[in-house]
């Protein structure tokens, strides 16, 4: 935390109190909504309900584990922009973009995207850095909250695919 303090500028603020929205439902949920009509509209249902699942469920879960823990927002330094009124730990910001992530990419095939598919990869797990590191450079969160953030996102994407494929339903 007193690192992220160290290296504030008025570049970074604004980088990285734009770079953390993409963490956050105002952003992923338009998109994973328009992205599951479209899976929807070429018949890929299931896809399309694991879209959305992971994102609803994982927010869902974050919100309780904050009510659960209750654990304050750091205090160390000041905050960049304003700070959240909930509960620190975990990260839901880090949580809902990893959940996002870690669906967009299971469902691309790798054979039918080619070159395509690890530029996607390599996009999201920019995009997932990006927004992990913002939460704690903004001091809205303990870095614990956001590996807690991103193991959340992370494990409740993977229960739901291997529930899916051991439930009979397998996506690919």
């Amino acid at each position: 935390m007193s690192t992220a303090h160290g290296i504030r500028s008025i570049l970074l603020d604004r980088f990285f109190a734009a770079i953390t929205w993409a963490g956050s439902l105002f952003i992923l949920a338009p998109i994973t909504a328009v992205l599951s009509g479209v899976l929807v509209r070429n018949s890929r249902i299931k896809e399309a309900g694991l879209m959305v699942l992971s994102l609803t469920g994982v927010a869902l879960f974050s919100r309780i584990a904050k009510l659960w823990f209750a654990r304050p927002r750091p205090d160390f330094f000041p905050v960049v922009g304003e700070i959240p009124l909930d509960a620190s730990f975990p990260s839901a910001h880090t949580a809902q973009i990893v959940a996002f992530a870690t669906a967009l990419c299971w469902m691309c095939n790798p054979d039918k995207l080619g070159l395509n598919f690890y530029a996607l990869t390599g996009f999201t797990l920019l995009t997932v850095s990006l927004v992990a590191v913002s939460r704690v450079y903004l001091q809205v969160h303990f870095p614990s909250d956001v590996i807690a953030g991103a193991l959340l996102g992370l494990l409740w994407v993977l229960g739901l695919i291997n529930l899916l494929q051991n439930g009979g339903i397998f996506i690919r």
